[in-house]
């Protein structure tokens, strides 16, 4: 009874460090909801909680196993053997036993592979280098999406406030409308047209609203939490970034060409490429192993005859010549194609920030132009507002005034935030840090 109460105790106790463990190893869980967050905050929950970091980590971690293994090649290699084996008896060899036992340990060291375990072990570590720069691509990427995200979500949050404007607007001119219908100043149409403006203010408001709710379910699936728009954003990190003059953009394609990781990844995988080639090569050289065997052979099976053996083996390759240089020629093939493609992403790379930078400028130069037409607006609003009161203007002057001025204020709205995106999307082509 004891025994069994010792073993039922440490099953408990097995099952409750399993568990632990598997608190500890698995995927780690972060709520969002009620909390007020900044830029800062998102980026940093994202590169910590989103699943693409881990999976790119985890390819690193990979690359890096896989030199261990390639190591391998330099240490000896050690194999216990047993075999049994049964002859027909024969006439003509009597002596031939029809039983036979065999057991051995057997190591082989390779003496020299013409660089074959050295050139692999080069390619390994620039796969390794190939993994670093896509977890830094990968960081980027998240980064980039996130702070994308995030200022549409603050984007919308504004547009939301604009039309509640409108819808505030809309229903003061309906009031308009109706009191000067009773004083018998204006018709029951003017009245009919404000409240079908009204109404089509209400649904742009719901649209709006639904607009920055989206989004932010976005932004938390971007930061690899829980999708939820419980959450508050503060917007003060992009409403303050510095309207800065442009900067020169050979200076920024110089900059990208210098940090982009996606160029720096080609750049490892051409170095492992001319790894691979000498690696290729060393199939027409000779290898050369010490190969020794100690062990049993006999008749009967437990044998007591012992047996062992030690030797030099030299492979030469006579037949394989022709595979070897089809290896070389592939090897010789992919790295071409890979100087292609170096140069391909490189003018990838300068017309994003190319793009970027036009798109910056043009957010810039349509910012000031947007305030002074939402100035305008509002005083075209003003002065109809003035005419319909006293009689003079049309409810459709009053109409077309407020749409204009819903218009204006949506792409002052619109300009302030480009700017902000052009710049995130600028940062992004040059390969400035996440962090």
């Amino acid at each position: 009874m004891p025994i069994n109460r010792i073993k039922a105790a440490g099953a408990i106790v097995a099952v409750i460090l399993l568990l632990a463990t598997g608190n500890v190893v698995g995927s780690e869980t972060v709520s969002i909801d009620g909390r007020i967050l900044t830029l800062r905050q998102c980026l940093d929950l994202g590169l910590r909680m989103n699943p693409a970091s881990a999976i790119s980590l985890q390819g690193l971690k990979a690359a890096q196993e896989k030199i261990e293994e390639g190591r391998g090649g330099y240490y000896p290699s050690f194999k216990l053997s047993s075999a049994y084996t049964y002859t027909t008896p024969q006439e003509s060899m009597p002596q031939v036993a029809e039983d036979s036992y065999d057991t051995r340990l057997a190591l082989r060291q390779t003496l020299f592979d013409a660089g074959a375990t050295a050139n692999l072990l080069k390619g390994l570590e620039h796969g390794v280098s190939v993994q670093e720069h896509e977890v830094s691509k990968t960081e980027l990427d998240i980064a980039y999406n996130i702070r994308l995200t995030f200022i549409d979500t603050l984007k919308k949050q504004a547009l939301l406030e604009v039309e509640k404007m409108a819808l505030a607007g809309r229903e003061r001119h309906l009031a308009q409308a109706q009191a000067l219908h009773q004083a018998g100043v204006s018709s029951r149409a003017d009245v009919i047209k404000s409240e079908v403006q009204l109404s089509n203010a209400r649904l742009n408001v719901v649209r709006a609203e639904n607009g920055v709710l989206s989004a932010k379910a976005a932004l938390s699936a971007f930061m690899g939490v829980e999708v939820t728009v419980q959450f508050a954003l503060d917007g003060r990190e992009v409403d303050s970034l510095p309207q800065a003059g442009l900067p020169e953009v050979r200076e920024l394609r110089a900059e990208a060409v210098d940090r982009r990781p996606e160029l720096k990844g080609i750049q490892a995988r051409l170095e492992a490429a001319a790894a691979a080639i000498s690696q290729a090569e060393s199939g027409s050289y000779p290898q050369v192993s010490l190969d020794a065997s100690y062990g049993w052979q006999e008749n009967s099976f437990v044998p007591a005859d012992k047996k062992w053996g030690v030797g030099v083996t030299v492979g030469i390759p006579i037949f394989e010549q022709l595979t070897t240089r089809a290896k070389v020629a592939q090897a010789v093939a992919g790295r071409k194609g890979l100087k292609g493609a170096a140069l391909q992403a490189r003018q990838l790379v300068e017309l994003e920030v190319e793009q970027a930078w036009l798109g910056l400028k043009e957010a810039q130069e349509r910012l000031p132009v947007s305030r002074k037409t939402l100035a305008q607006a509002e005083e075209d609003l003003r002065v109809s507002e003035g005419r319909y009161k006293e009689g003079v203007g049309t409810i459709l002057e009053v109409i077309d005034a407020q749409t204009g001025l819903t218009s204006a204020r949506t792409n002052s709205v619109v300009a302030a935030y480009d700017i902000a995106n052009a710049q995130a999307k600028l940062d992004r082509a040059t390969g400035k840090g996440a962090r």
